[in-house]
């Protein structure tokens, strides 16, 4: 393989651990929240409606893909999103849903006639 193409591939490899860390409902969920500010984990629980254990679970997958970052105030933890550029592309998924669904909606109204 040549130089171009290992660089090109390890490039890849990023993306996909970016894409795998925001491959989960609930992780979505949390990191479009912390587009909106910083919030604690007692804030994302009420959010997701998720266990505390879980929600800490989540943001630790999140952390780790670098997306999140952490800044400790007290006894509390704020996590905050630290790849809002990442946004507009879920925007982008939510307009290809809503594009999908009008597709099968016109297939279903074909089928009801």
């Amino acid at each position: 393989m040549t130089k171009a193409l290992n660089t090109d591939m390890d490039a890849a490899v990023h993306k996909a651990a970016i894409l795998k860390a925001l491959a989960h409902p609930v992780r979505i969920r949390i990191f479009e929240a912390l587009s909106d500010g910083e919030k604690t984990v007692g804030d994302l629980v009420q959010l997701t409606g998720e266990k505390d254990a879980n929600t800490s679970r989540h943001l630790a997958v999140l952390r780790t893909a670098g997306l999140v970052a952490t800044r400790k105030d007290g006894l509390n933890v704020y996590y905050s999103n630290r790849m809002p550029c990442l946004v507009p592309m879920l925007a982008c998924v939510n307009q290809a849903l809503r594009s999908i669904a009008d597709e099968h909606l016109k297939v279903v109204e074909c089928i009801r006639l």
